[in-house]
């Protein structure tokens, strides 16, 4: 079985990340409450970031599926409906 790199490197980094966060906890856990409180501010960064893709990703993903039907009768009807729903 041959593995994608990338997927070898998330594997890794996310073992990496358990076993930090897990050390972290067994010999610091007086710390362990500070720390997770000090990256808060990072967490809620990457959450707005990750919401603010996903109205965009799926307008565009929206428009190309419309745009590639080639017939403008089901263009119009399904795009009424698309943009109906979107909108909602």
């Amino acid at each position: 079985m041959k593995m994608n790199k990338l997927t070898v490197a998330i594997l890794i980094a996310m073992l990496v990340g358990i076993l930090t966060g897990q050390g972290y906890r067994m010999f610091a856990p007086d710390q362990a409450a500070g720390f997770a409180s000090d990256i808060t501010l990072l967490t809620d960064i990457f959450l707005r970031l990750i919401k603010m893709i996903i109205a965009p990703l799926v307008f565009t993903t929206l428009v190309v599926g419309i745009a590639k039907m080639g017939d403008t009768r089901t263009v119009g009807r399904i795009g009424v409906k698309t943009l109906g729903w979107f909108m909602l």
